[in-house]
């Protein structure tokens, strides 16, 4: 991020990291909460386009208003056009959808829905990635996956922007994202309106090199760049996790680690726990436990992520924060359903989810 695109090249030694993680992941046998027979995926078509929306990356739900906001852009063929050089690159949007229509939509019928943001809006484009709901102040903010003009080639230039959750633009400064930015979340402590996980120290070739060794070098860090905490392994969601406490999916380690604040301003580890795949993105749930979206199979993530081949397995799962103890919410080995799910929330009504790859949004109703 913050640099040239990445070459094929880079995509194969991805994979290769991959391979060499398979295996990492518990292996149990437990029955699902949600069965495949109580799932579908709900569809969803962009109203101004006609486009089905695909690359539903993130949710943030926002539960006094009973809706979700979807962070989604279709990553894979973003890239793609960058690096055909093409004059304009696919779109993306921020969508808020009733968990009532959700949960109510039939099979096979897409939901028509408009982005809170227009894309003629943003300078770039819009690519929404990471995406967090600040419901005292009623903003949302994103990670915006901005390309600009190098030449012939494009270069993509993160950036983080904010909206008010019925789409009311916010007139401030422009706010630049640290350059390997994934996710966001308002800090705990105030000290910092905003925090961001980064998921490499290195913004170039030498990325590549961080996730075949899976070295150590990604964390937390505020949006003006200190960084607060850097020991993880490819770092990605981020979730509130009790009193003064954030957890960070580190996806490469297989593991949901839990940070807080020392004395200095610096955060430190103050416990992990183990998952049963590489966690993405993590969502607090009613109860405080934490929603993760876990990926079985990195190699077949990869395959599928960057080159387009195949399907990867899709895993929710609900932890405990005190004890450890892993829920299986609903599991696709397959991803026969729903492919590379990387977010999932849990409400009344059921389960819903989202996937880098895949179209719409998994929903499991609690009582089909």
């Amino acid at each position: 991020m913050g640099k040239t695109l990445h070459s094929f090249g880079r995509a194969a030694l991805l994979a290769l990291g991959a391979l060499v993680l398979v295996g990492c992941g518990r292996s149990e046998s437990r029955a699902p909460s949600y069965n495949l027979d109580a799932c579908k995926r709900v569809d969803l078509i962009n109203a101004e386009s006609g486009l089905l929306v695909r690359g539903a990356e993130d949710i943030a739900i926002d539960w006094e208003g009973g809706r979700v906001f979807v962070s989604a852009y279709d990553r894979r063929a973003v890239e793609a056009a960058a690096r055909r050089g093409v004059h304009t690159l696919p779109e993306g949007g921020i969508y808020a959808v009733p968990l009532a229509d959700l949960f109510e939509a039939d099979r096979g019928a897409p939901l028509p829905v408009t982005s809170l943001v227009a894309a003629s809006d943003v300078a770039g484009g819009l690519h929404p990635h990471g995406l967090t709901l600040d419901a005292n102040s009623g903003e949302l903010f994103f990670i915006n996956r901005a390309y600009a003009r190098d030449g012939k080639k494009w270069r993509m230039a993160p950036e983080l922007r904010r909206i008010g959750v019925n789409g009311e633009a916010i007139v401030g400064p422009s706010m630049r994202a640290p350059c390997a930015a994934n996710n966001l979340i308002v800090s705990p402590h105030g000290a910092h309106k905003l925090l961001t996980t980064f998921d490499h120290h290195q913004c170039d070739w030498r990325a590549g090199a961080e996730d075949v060794f899976s070295l150590k070098r990604s964390g937390v860090a505020t949006l003006g760049g200190d960084i607060l905490f850097n020991d993880l392994s490819y770092a990605n969601g981020v979730a509130r996790a009790g009193a003064g406490k954030i957890a960070v999916g580190a996806t490469r380690e297989n593991a949901v680690v839990l940070l807080d604040e020392k004395e200095g301003g610096v955060w430190g580890e103050h416990r992990r726990v183990k998952t049963s795949g590489a966690p993405d993105n993590l969502t607090e749930a009613a109860d405080g436990a934490l929603v993760a979206a876990l990926h079985p199979s990195l190699m077949r993530l990869a395959l599928n992520r960057k080159l387009g081949l195949g399907k990867a397995p899709s895993r929710i799962v609900k932890i405990d924060l005190m004890s450890g103890r892993e829920t299986l919410l609903f599991d696709d080995p397959k991803g026969a359903l729903f492919s590379a799910a990387t977010v999932g929330v849990e409400t009344d009504a059921g389960l819903i989810a989202g996937s880098v790859t895949d179209q719409g949004l998994l929903v499991c109703g609690a009582n089909e």
